[in-house]
Order: structure tokens, then sequence, then C-alpha cells
């Protein structure tokens, strides 16, 4: 990331989608869930087909993931995009993770408040594919995704943990996304350890 204001500001979540376990290795991250979100950028942002590596940057621009210089110009020009609101959100882990989320929507538009539940500090080994042989360290992959709401909301939503998760890696992001376009303006995160952005 080129631009130093952005530093910090920047919430990554990886979607990992499963039409590439067919090749004889399975993404341990992957579902068809995640699959059915690209198709819906696919549609909302016009696009010929889905493809990987994708990166989407607020749900308004799209580029080959590996596009370092892509990937700056989009997060400038969208961080000075208008928020569709304010997003406040905390999180505390017990037997289930409790995460406390306020937020405030202005805009016009329908807009969901959506909640992820990402993990971090993951390695894998791949045994098939054009990566075969690689070990991939894995940071902000979406486990959950919720829709807490359709306009502003406080509340708490309480997750249980799941034996697979560290929780000590575990984080949450919630954002304002227009429920038709796909767009997001404005989010929060609360996490033991914020995600690395790599490119």
């Amino acid at each position: 990331m080129s631009d130093a204001a952005l530093r910090g500001k920047v919430i990554p979540l990886a979607f990992h989608v499963d039409y590439w376990d067919r090749l004889g290795w399975r993404d341990p991250f992957s579902a068809p869930d995640w699959t059915r979100r690209q198709q819906f950028y696919v549609r909302a942002l016009s696009l010929n087909s889905a493809y990987t590596p994708q990166m989407v940057v607020n749900g308004a621009r799209q580029f080959v993931g590996t596009n370092a210089q892509a990937l700056d110009a989009a997060m400038a020009e969208q961080s000075r995009q208008a928020p569709f609101g304010t997003v406040r959100v905390s999180m505390t882990r017990g037997d289930a993770l409790k995460v406390s989320i306020n937020a405030k929507v202005t805009a016009a538009a329908p807009t969901d408040v959506v909640l992820a539940l990402y993990e971090n500090g993951i390695s894998t080994k791949v045994m098939a594919g054009e990566n075969s042989g690689r070990t991939i360290d894995n940071d902000a992959i979406v486990r959950r995704l919720l829709r807490v709401s359709t306009g502003s909301v406080d509340t708490t939503v309480a997750i249980p943990i799941d034996k697979a998760w560290n929780p000590a890696h575990l984080g949450v992001a919630v954002f304002l996304q227009d429920r038709k376009t796909l767009a997001i303006r404005g989010a929060a995160v609360a996490s033991s350890e914020p995600p690395a952005l790599r490119h």
C-alpha cells in the first residue's frame, strides 16, 4: 500500500471460493456461500464471469488481486466516498464471542449491517493444483457472514466458537452495504490481531 494515510484504515477480508476444489486438493476455508457471494458481484459489477484471484474494494471496484497499482488507486478513490452512516463494534470472548454493534445508517437506500467473523494466522500446505507443494500463510479468512439488520441497530450478537478455530486469532468486522449495488461505505473492526494486508 503506497498511500501512508490509509495504513491501518483498510479492513481486508478473504472469501475462499470452492470451485477450485475439484483439482484434487480442497481448500479448507472454501465454501459455496463465498462462491455465491462472488457471483453477486459478477452481476452487480457487470462482469462476464467470476475469476481468481479477484479483489473487490468497497464492493465498487474490482481487479486482478495481484495488481498492486489498481489496489492503491481503488483504495484512494473509495476513501473519498461519503459513508452510509457510522459503525462501532466491540467484542468479548468466553464460551462464545459476544459482539456489540452500534450502527447508525443515514443512507436513503436500503442498507444492510453485515458482520464478518474472520480468523488470522493459519498456514496450509497446498497438495494439488498450480500451487502444489507450497505453504500459504492465511489471514483475514472469513468464517461466518451474518446480516445483522437492515438499517440502524444497537444490539449484541453471540457467535458460538467452533472447536476448529483459534479464539486468540479471531476478529469481527461490521460494515454497511447497499443491498442493491453491494457498495460498502462505512465499517469498523474489533480483533485480537489486526489482519495483515499483503501484496
